[in-house]
């Protein structure tokens, strides 16, 4: 009889409640130790890597945002209150956004600090935050990976990226650093929290919405904190109780209560410009579509990031729908094709392999719900692409290249023994070429020129880096035709930029015989862009030195002031128009007047008013007190001096006075022609 084969039990074994390990103190302090060397390695790396980014001025939106805003030069109350109820650009009303964390950063910059506008301060600060970003993402590698070997490769991988040098070294990039340290500090809080009980529990819970309301009030992409925390419990959910995470969702409606209420007290709005996101303008699926296609730029940008760019706006990412771009079409539908089979490979692979697959799928998905808020595919936001938009993000594209190289070496171990030295070495590599690249790359921060020939390198066939390119080149001596053939290249690409066309009539109305080419393109300008006030008052100074055309140099400068009426140039140039004018000196005067109110300190306006005083003899002494209000200003104004020796020498017994005004003229400057008239009055009045 064939002995009888035992059944195979196939009924689940009851789980065993496990005890957690107790860490002696002396595992506790190896642990810390060695993560504490690998952190300190890494900072080593990073700090190599942007250790020439401390002198880079303020460039690009830094200017507005810390040089134009009065509210951070001084640590008052009022200052604090401001920060708190208003907006983030203090110079820019259409920007709509809310970000009170990061302007109280610049605060403690400039005020506290003392740093002012020398940007090494506020350099050391991103650089100090890159560096606890870094540490950051080598404990969320920990968390994930288990491994702090692969955890420092995460961390080295993400902290020597040189897309993150627009975040690290340009000022205005620590609304992302400070975002980015709210989400992963969050989530790493999060996942601790939900591992202990009691008053521990209660601590990781507080730290929680910290860590969320540094984010949400440093930059609204801090928003996806909660996002991000769901698909950390989604794909490991045995690391916790649902009961005891939804307490800490519960606990972030507490920030994002405060976010909504005091946001919603000020009274602000997103104006979406044509030029920054031409978005605004397409069709709902068009828009969505080159949303996409933008998502598989940065998928590429993040592999091979050789061509960098402070600015992609208009037309560095045309928009779908034109035959003319019938490759930029089919960018769409491939970047569609890679994030949908990677999605499903990531899913794929979770399943088939449990555990190994995870922290593909986790990273994976990591980096699709960071980019949500910046992708243009919930709301047109102001800007199209911006390599900033990136900085969290790329922790999940950094984590899908560990995953995938680990996991690959893992698999090809089995035939070929070399394959984790081999995958080992990759990483090597790929952060050495990081690291050479981010240090490249810092030199075109260096400066406004040369940001802006490295961007117009770049995308020559986008506008406004043309643009921006010609105005640092227009202040240089000898650059002027440079700068202007740069304007033209932006109008090339865009006829109907208001901007370029009034900074092109700036160039040509400082060239000898241009007046004419000046006056075409600031009217070319106001056709754009009808409010713009500047352009009209530079027309009417281009329009006061043409023969014939001082009628439309006065309805010129007076549609200035309609749009700006405290446009004290204007009222100073109008006075002047006006009194070249016969009947209208009473009208200039009250130009001059007018600009006094808005600048008492203009001694050309004084001057100017002295001038048309002193037309009528009864109002001498009114045009003497006027010249010498603009020498009070400015002691060495040369017309001044000469205005008042002319008026003083038609006042009886104050000749003497004129002749010392002339003598202060000619020490300003010779002048053979005064000097002689010096000569002439000594003589005939010893």
């Amino acid at each position: 009889m064939a002995p009888e084969v035992a059944k195979i039990d196939k009924r689940r074994t009851p789980r065993v409640a496990l005890r957690p390990v107790t860490q002696t103190p002396e595992a506790h302090r190896s642990d810390r130790y060695r993560h504490s060397w690998r952190i300190l390695a890494l900072w080593v790396l990073v700090s190599a890597a942007y250790s020439n980014s401390f002198h880079t001025g303020l460039l690009f939106d830094s200017v507005g945002v810390i040089e134009q805003d009065p509210r951070i030069r001084e640590a008052t109350p009022q200052n604090i209150q401001s920060i708190l109820t208003g907006q983030y650009w203090y110079v820019n009303a259409t920007a709509g956004l809310y970000r009170p964390v990061t302007t109280l950063s610049y605060l403690m910059n400039y005020a506290v600090l003392g740093n002012g506008t020398r940007p090494a301060g506020y350099h050391w600060v991103n650089f100090v935050l890159h560096g606890i970003n870094v540490a950051l993402v080598y404990a969320l590698g920990v968390l994930v990976f288990g491994q702090p070997a692969l955890a420092s490769a995460l961390a080295a991988i993400w902290g020597l990226h040189p897309v993150l040098t627009e975040s690290v070294t340009n000022m205005v990039g620590r609304a992302d650093l400070l975002a980015a340290f709210g989400v992963l500090a969050g989530l790493l809080c999060h996942a601790r929290g939900a591992s202990v009980r009691g008053a521990r529990r209660s601590m990781w819970l507080a730290a929680l919405v910290v860590a969320q309301t540094v984010g949400l009030f440093s930059k609204e992409s801090g928003a996806v904190l909660p996002g991000i925390m769901l698909l950390y419990d989604l794909v490991w959910p045995e690391r916790g109780t649902w009961r005891s995470r939804a307490t800490a969702y519960a606990a972030l409606a507490l920030p994002f209560a405060a976010f909504f209420f005091l946001r919603g007290g000020i009274d602000t709005h997103m104006v979406v410009e044509f030029t920054e996101n031409p978005l605004v303008h397409a069709s709902f699926w068009t828009a969505r579509l080159t949303a996409v296609k933008v998502i598989g730029k940065f998928l590429w940008l993040f592999l091979w990031p050789a061509r960098l760019s402070a600015d992609y706006s208009y037309n560095a990412v045309p928009v779908l729908g034109s035959a003319a771009f019938f490759w930029e079409n089919a960018k769409a539908l491939i970047a569609v094709t890679v994030c949908a089979v990677a999605a499903l490979l990531a899913v794929l692979l979770a399943v088939r392999w449990r555990t190994k697959g995870k922290p593909l799928l986790f990273f994976l998905g990591f980096f699709f719900v960071a980019m949500l808020p910046t992708s243009n595919l919930i709301i047109v936001i102001g800007s199209i692409m911006a390599e900033r938009f990136l900085y969290l993000p790329s922790v999940g594209l950094a984590g899908c290249m560990i995953a995938a190289i680990h996991t690959s070496a893992h698999r090809s171990s089995v035939k070929w023994r070399a394959a984790p030295q081999a995958a080992w070495v990759t990483m090597v590599l790929i952060c050495l070429v990081f690291a050479a690249r981010t240090y490249a790359r810092n030199f075109d921060w260096q400066d406004e020129r040369s940001l802006w020939t490295s961007t117009v390198n770049a995308y020559p066939e986008s506008a406004r880096p043309h643009y921006n390119l010609g105005t640092a080149l227009a202040p240089i001596p000898g650059r002027l035709p440079d700068a202007i053939a740069e304007f033209e290249a932006a109008l090339r690409i865009r006829p109907d930029y208001p901007e370029a066309h009034y900074n092109l009539g700036n160039a040509f109305a400082l060239m000898p015989g241009r007046i004419p080419d000046a006056i075409v393109e600031y009217e070319a300008a106001l056709q754009s862009a009808p409010n713009l006030a500047e352009a009209h008052y530079s027309l009417a100074n281009a329009l006061s030195h043409v023969p014939g055309r001082l009628t439309g140099a006065i309805a010129e400068y007076q549609a200035a002031l309609r749009i700006q009426p405290d446009h004290v140039y204007a009222h100073n140039n109008l006075g002047t128009a006006l009194a070249r004018t016969p009947g209208r000196l009473p009208e200039a005067i009250a130009e001059f007047e007018a600009a006094l109110r808005i600048r008492p300190d203009y001694a050309d306006a004084h001057n100017n008013l002295g001038n048309a005083l002193s037309e009528t003899y009864e109002r001498l002494p009114d045009a003497i007190a006027e010249y010498k209000a603009a020498l009070r200003i400015d002691p060495n104004h040369l017309r001044a001096h000469i205005n008042l020796g002319d008026a003083l020498a038609q006042v009886p017994g104050r000749l003497p006075e004129a002749i010392a005004e002339y003598k202060a003229a000619l020490r300003i400057k010779p002048d053979p022609e005064l000097q002689q008239l010096v000569d002439r009055l000594r003589t005939e009045h010893p």
